[in-house]
């Protein structure tokens, strides 16, 4: 064999080797992410729900998901499947909008529009946010956006010098009168901690400073105690439901995948297939038992013996008919499959059982109304992401 054939086969290897390396590092990144939500059995999957929150208030660390209902022996009546959810995600503006200013220009018409102001104006919330405010002394075309080294989202938003809010750019003839930079208070990491808002309000201050500026903040206590009393409503109703749908014999990928596509759900760079609202949020996902992401490789050469179905319940518009909507396509599953619905001790899922669940997520959602945060709105998607 030649040097020149010696070095193809060679290079072969190689370019084979690095595409199973690659393959195999997205599985352990994928596994990474999810392992904690199968680690430890559960009791009921509400019945029980400090145990399955996803995060816990009281730490800063995130706590993964835990699954699942524990049923009754056997599953009875069906449930009647829920008519098609639409696209009422929408949250009303939390805010008036600014009063309209007289515009000249074709390209401001649009910012013009009430509609489109309240939009932008709710993009900060104080109540989610640590909202600063900057005020210049003459409009400014900013040279470059603010860099915050904060672990949590930081949005920008700008008031030009005809007095239209808008999304902040660094665009040429753009000039700026005021900017609002706000930090979010909470997420499921937890709280913002002191050390984290006084990094922040630094960060800020400095930047002002380039453009000799004046900026104002909150009291930053008063938004310490307001985010942390956040923090614990938000870790009492974050709950995740899976529901694991067990088959007799494995399912060949190529099968699941022309299955869950024909019912509406697509494949994403999660690994999962999720069901979408017309809003494109999730309404439920799909993904095997074992964690192993769904790839165009895996859905081809693999069997999958189990899978489960997630209801993220804070993310989600539409409650309980959702659920339903879960539970009936689960069953659909389980007849196309032979499969069981099982929680995480193999016990079959009971419509008593269900029924329990429904009642928590009654009780869940109720409490979210009462906050003023809606499921699945704007504010659930910022605090449960």
């Amino acid at each position: 064999m030649s040097e020149l054939q010696i070095g193809i086969v060679l290079l072969g290897v190689s370019v084979v080797g690095l595409v199973y390396g690659f393959n195999v590092f997205q599985e352990w990144r994928f596994k990474k992410r999810t392992s904690q939500a199968f680690a430890r059995p559960q009791d009921d999957v509400l019945l029980e729900v400090p145990k399955n929150h996803v995060r816990d208030g009281t730490r800063n660390e995130r706590l993964e998901p835990v699954l699942i209902d524990t049923g009754d022996p056997a599953i009875d009546d069906e449930v009647p499947f829920a008519d098609p959810v639409s696209d009422d995600f929408q949250p009303e503006p939390r805010h008036e909008p600014p009063a309209p200013v007289e515009e000249t220009t074709q390209d401001d018409a649009q910012m013009d529009a009430l509609d489109h102001q309240a939009l932008v104006v709710s993009m900060l919330d104080p109540s989610l946010d640590f909202i600063a405010e900057m005020a210049f002394h003459e409009p400014v075309e900013l040279a470059a956006l603010p860099r915050f080294n904060v672990a949590k989202r930081v949005q920008i938003i700008g008031r030009t010098e005809k007095g239209l809010w808008r999304s902040v750019e660094t665009l040429p003839n753009i000039r700026y009168k005021q900017l609002n930079i706000g930090l979010q208070l909470v997420d499921r990491s937890g709280a913002v901690t002191e050390q984290e808002l006084a990094s922040f309000c630094q960060q800020v201050t400095r930047y002002a400073e380039e453009y000799n500026a004046a900026v104002s903040f909150p009291q930053r206590q008063q938004k310490l105690v307001a985010a942390r009393e956040l923090d614990r409503f938000c870790a009492d109703v974050d709950v995740l439901i899976g529901i694991n749908v067990v088959a007799g014999s494995p399912i060949e990928g190529t099968r699941l995948r022309r299955y869950v596509e024909a019912a509406g759900l697509q494949l994403e760079p999660d690994g999962a297939f999720h069901y979408l609202a017309d809003s494109g949020n999730t309404l439920y996902s799909l993904l095997a038992a074992d964690q192993m992401p769904f790839t165009l490789h895996t859905l081809l050469d693999k069997s999958f013996p189990a899978l489960t179905l997630l209801f993220d319940v804070p993310r989600v518009a539409g409650g309980v008919e959702v659920f339903d909507r879960v539970i009936q396509f689960a069953r659909q599953m389980a007849q196309e499959f032979d499969a069981q619905l099982v929680d995480d001790n193999r016990k079959v899922l009971s419509e008593a059982g269900l029924n329990r669940i429904r009642e928590q997520l009654r009780h869940i959602y109720g409490s979210m109304d009462d906050r003023g945060i809606a499921p699945g709105s704007v504010a659930a998607l910022r605090l449960f992401a």
